[in-house]
């Protein structure tokens, strides 16, 4: 009898331990997949602890499975003249994935504030507008809610952190200053720069960027940083202003002629990668992409970009069938009344995962 109480006894701490291996949810990382649709905001926010239905880690000498994770939509929904609809609720939404209707587990209303990081091209190419520049940075600080944080950065041929994540009030009081200008442009230095530290930032997340989009001297390329944005899950919003007019003034001081036009054709090559470059910045996230041709229109530009990012909704569900790594899947949102529009990022890739064995049997 004793014998078969031990056996029972340790079958029931085998089995505790079995079940005590931990669950551990992990955000699956997405690459939306979005057209250029006219105005639309969004951010895929975290929620406060989810629970991972799918999620099951395992020790490293086994095979790592494929998780379920939450997908997070951001949504703007309008009318038909344009503007913006608060007050909807989680009961208002439908949402389909690849024609499927999909659970609503998450809902997060406007109300929710953003961390964004405002990045400013103050390199040679703006050095004739930077009081402008200033002025257009600080003016969009005021617009921010009370409760949004901002982080600015500003770039020439160095990366300056002009202030870290702080609330709104604070940046007003103290304003942005500008450091003195160095040579190059490392804009894409920068952008692998923000979107790191954007990603130990919970919550909603945005990177609002203005800059003539010419790159100089950066140890990241156009590629790599729009591949990496594919892992994140934050907002990027790009204000392009012209600063081509300004280029025979910025080449007069290289007396050479051979040397001044080598400078000249490698700009004009960053020219026109310039705009598709920012274009796709804001695409691939959901955010927007804006033209200035004048620094004047700036100002409208951060108006409007403030006005979306204080009217999205966040809708969170698991997908009802598991893809494979790589798998395309295209996602549609919808509300229940009629005559309005809404605008979500249309589509998503899953990362690939890695499944590893090492170690013995």
């Amino acid at each position: 009898m004793r014998l078969a109480s031990r056996i029972f006894l340790a079958g029931f701490i085998m089995g505790t331990a079995v079940a005590g291996y931990s669950q551990t949810p992990e955000q699956t990382r997405t690459r939306p997949v979005l057209r250029s649709t006219g105005v639309y905001a969004g951010s895929q926010e975290q929620p406060q602890q989810p629970t991972n239905k799918g999620s099951n880690e395992i020790d490293e000498g086994s095979v790592v499975r494929v998780n379920t994770s939450l997908i997070t939509v951001p949504a703007v929904v309008m009318d038909r003249n344009g503007r913006y609809i608060a007050n909807l609720r989680k009961e208002d939404f439908r949402i389909y994935e690849d024609g499927v209707e999909q659970k609503i587990s998450y809902f997060a209303s406007v109300e929710k504030p953003f961390t964004v990081a405002l990045m400013l091209d103050v390199s040679g190419s703006t050095q004739f507008e930077l009081a402008q520049i200033r002025d257009a940075a600080n003016a969009f600080v005021s617009r921010l809610r009370f409760n949004d944080r901002v982080m600015a950065i500003t770039f020439d041929g160095q990366i300056h952190v002009l202030s870290e994540p702080t609330d709104v009030a604070t940046i007003r009081r103290s304003k942005l200053h500008i450091p003195p200008v160095t040579d190059g442009t490392v804009l894409y230095d920068a952008v692998d720069f923000a979107l790191k530290r954007m990603a130990q930032i919970p919550g909603r997340k945005a990177i609002v960027l203005m800059t003539d989009g010419v790159d100089q001297n950066s140890h990241a390329s156009l590629k790599s940083t729009l591949a990496d944005i594919a892992e994140q899950d934050v907002l990027i919003y790009t204000v392009q202003y012209n600063t081509l007019p300004q280029l025979s003034q910025r080449l007069s001081p290289i007396k050479n002629e051979k040397a001044r036009r080598k400078v000249q054709a490698r700009l004009m090559q960053g020219y026109a990668v310039s705009e598709p470059y920012l274009r796709a910045l804001a695409d691939k996230t959901g955010g927007r992409f804006y033209r200035a041709d004048d620094l004047r229109e700036v100002g409208p530009a951060f108006e409007a970009i403030t006005a979306e990012l204080g009217v999205q909704y966040s809708l969170g569900y698991y997908p009802k069938e598991n893809s494979s790594a790589g798998a395309q899947r295209a996602i549609k949102v919808r509300v229940r009344y009629p005559n309005m529009v809404v605008r979500a990022r249309d589509g998503y890739t899953t990362a690939p995962i890695i499944a590893r064995k090492t170690g013995g049997n």
